[in-house]
């Protein structure tokens, strides 16, 4: 049961970048800066991966682990990717740039997400 939550949570959490992706690529196109959208999908991402990662954490003290120890080290990355982003462009002046840079962290987060449902099936 905890598996199956700690996977739903994971899909959840994928959504949740793939909306945080979609707002970057918005905000690239338009040429507009970040806005309630930006802050809400930033939230959702954190929140989601937070909930998931703990999800995981109780999958490991009840004696389930990842096929691949590596697994941990994705969770990290995609709990971080986004606010990392977006920290990385604060000092640009181009809203263009920064929504760019919102859009690829969440290109590199899918794909570590993708890496993380491969390394953490058992």
């Amino acid at each position: 049961m905890l598996k199956g939550l700690h996977i739903l949570l994971a899909i959840l959490t994928t959504l949740s970048v793939l909306a945080a992706t979609g707002d970057g690529a918005i905000r690239f196109v338009r040429k507009t800066p970040a806005g309630d959208a930006a802050w809400r999908t930033l939230l959702a991402v954190l929140i989601s991966a937070g909930v998931t990662a703990l999800a995981g954490v109780a999958l490991l003290i009840s004696g389930e682990h990842p096929k691949e120890w590596l697994h941990l080290l994705y969770a990290a990355l995609a709990f971080g990717l986004i606010p990392f982003a977006d920290n990385a462009s604060i000092s640009l002046p181009s809203n263009r740039t920064r929504g760019l840079y919102r859009f690829l962290g969440g290109l590199v987060c899918l794909v570590i997400l993708s890496r993380l449902f491969v390394t953490g099936q058992n």
